[in-house]
């Protein structure tokens, strides 16, 4: 269950991101403290463990970790309750472009726009152009694609675009009830 989810949430955020590449790194780690430096009797500095520092259980929970799993799971936990987010990455020509995404209720939706209100009260207006794609579950053996003439108001949906000039939906994801 957990893996399905997990997958359905990380395919969803990496379809809204737009190509902006949505990537998470675990680096493992030997020690769970800094290291600070001590003298020898030769006047070398030799780094050592702090008092806070437990090599041993470190690295017995790098082992257990396999692959990254524990990390993920914690960052999910987070994602889970995401409601908006504004983030910036480099583009073509080494031009930054700023992206927004939100989870919420469509609050109004013609075939130029699309508005969506969050549980924490926001609310985001995003333009609909020809490049808008919409992803949503189809009855089996469709063969029709989603459009913006598909989306109601009152459905969840997980909109991410682009913020340059106006904000302009890239991927409208409508949640299955």
């Amino acid at each position: 269950m957990w893996r399905k989810a997990t997958i359905g949430g990380l395919a969803a955020l990496a379809i809204v991101a737009g190509g902006a590449g949505v990537g998470i790194a675990h680096a493992a780690q030997t020690s769970t403290g800094p290291t600070v430096a001590t003298a020898d009797p030769t006047g070398t500095a030799t780094p050592s463990p702090t008092a806070t520092g437990k090599p041993a259980k470190a690295a017995k929970a790098a082992k257990a970790d396999k692959g990254g799993r524990v990390a993920a799971k914690q960052i999910l936990g987070k994602v889970k309750d995401f409601q908006h987010a504004e983030w910036v990455t480099k583009g073509d020509n080494n031009t930054y472009v700023t992206h927004e995404a939100i989870l919420g209720q469509v609050t109004a939706v013609s075939s130029t726009s699309v508005t969506v209100t969050s549980t924490d009260g926001t609310s985001m207006t995003f333009a609909v152009t020809a490049d808008t794609k919409v992803h949503q579950r189809q009855a089996k053996g469709s063969t029709t694609t989603p459009t913006i003439a598909d989306v109601k108001t009152g459905q969840t949906v997980l909109v991410g675009g682009e913020k340059s000039p106006d904000l302009t939906a890239k991927n409208i994801v409508v949640r299955v009830a």
